[in-house]
């Protein structure tokens, strides 16, 4: 009896594991596909699921679907890339529904927007304080350096200018003297032309 028992408990446990063992090949197999085709096709698990999600998002807007047995893959042929859904679709939405999803989707958006801005914003103030910090923080000697500096400048500048300002001058004086003598000079010419 005892043999009868585990004999039972034996072949049930065999179904059940050969059950498994199958179901895992299944999946197993599936998956290799999967993964195989992405590779063939040049889409990355990553990039597989960020569609995966964009189309749940849009369809459930509309319909009411079993997200558990949504299915998309992608499969190439020589002359082509195929992409497959298998959306089970539960019922569609009403228009109030809708309304309302859409309304809710939006104000996430704008929150999420907010809090990119107000994250700026204080990334932004961060930065200027902390370049006020290290302006403040600037060692007196560079500004008196910087200071002085400007000064010899300035001076050199001022001096430039007198220079220039005596070279004009000068030059008027020649340009002056040199006309009054070229008067007299016409003058003693021409006394001297009266006189003979």
């Amino acid at each position: 009896m005892k043999d009868i028992f585990s004999d039972i408990y034996d072949k049930v446990l065999s179904f059940f594991t050969a059950q498994n063992e199958d179901e895992s090949k299944i999946v197993a197999k599936s998956r290799l596909r999967s993964v195989l085709m992405q590779d063939r096709v040049g889409f990355s698990e990553r990039a597989m699921q960020m569609l995966k999600d964009d189309f749940l998002d849009s369809i459930s807007r509309y319909l009411e679907i079993n997200v558990d047995s949504f299915d998309l893959s992608i499969d190439a042929t020589e002359d082509a890339t195929i992409l497959n859904l298998s959306i089970p679709v539960l019922r569609p939405k009403t228009d109030d529904e809708i309304d309302e999803a859409l309304s809710i989707q939006e104000k996430v958006k704008i929150e999420k927007t907010e809090e990119i801005v107000g994250e700026r914003e204080v990334l932004v103030k961060e930065k200027a304080q902390a370049l006020a910090q290290s302006m403040a923080e600037e060692p007196k000697e560079e500004v008196k350096e910087e200071n002085k500096e400007a000064k010899e400048e300035a001076k050199e500048e001022q001096e430039e200018k007198k220079e220039e300002v005596k070279t004009k001058t000068s030059q008027a004086v020649t340009d002056t003297v040199k006309a009054e003598k070229s008067e007299e000079v016409k003058k003693t010419k021409k006394k001297n032309t009266n006189n003979v």
